[in-house]
């Protein structure tokens, strides 16, 4: 089956455009706050969206377990998470790590046999590298945070706040 055939035989094609919303400049609200796609609606690149609602998810158990209140907790939650994740969702407006798609198409507009002939491995490996800086996915990043985990596990019961 060819894809532009099918698409010429189609007797409608629907377009939907993708959307986000701007960084908010804040998530928490007294005794409430915003996690994931409530917090940060972003373009889907890969599973973004997920990932970091699972980072959010994270920083906002540790930071209850370490903190003294519901409002230090929370502040530190989105100290730490709202600019990361601001970061991203910025980044997706570029194409993110899809953006690879865009220079291959701007710089072998008729094709291409191999990816390496049109951009060399050390560029595609440059931008997914910095992709998974900001994305807070990167070895260091992950490393840093596995180290600092248990902090809610071991936080025990704080359901007295």
């Amino acid at each position: 089956m060819s894809v532009p055939g099918l698409i010429d035989r189609a007797e409608a094609i629907y377009e939907l455009p993708m959307v986000d919303r701007d960084p908010l400049p804040r998530w928490t609200h007294g005794r409430a706050t915003l996690l994931g796609d409530a917090a940060h609606p972003m373009y889907p690149v890969g599973s973004n969206g997920v990932s970091q609602a699972i980072l959010d998810a994270d920083a906002l158990a540790c930071a209850w377990g370490k903190a003294d209140s519901i409002e230090a907790a929370l502040a530190a939650y989105e100290a730490q998470r709202r600019p990361a994740a601001a970061a991203v969702v910025l980044a997706n407006r570029q194409g993110g790590p899809d953006r690879v798609l865009q220079l291959a198409e701007e710089r072998a507009p008729n094709g291409f046999t191999h990816i390496e002939t049109v951009i060399p491995r050390a560029e595609l490996e440059s931008i997914a590298q910095s992709y998974k800086q900001t994305a807070g996915f990167d070895r260091d990043t992950v490393n840093r945070r596995g180290a600092s985990a248990g902090g809610a596990a071991d936080a025990g019961d704080r359901s007295n706040r």
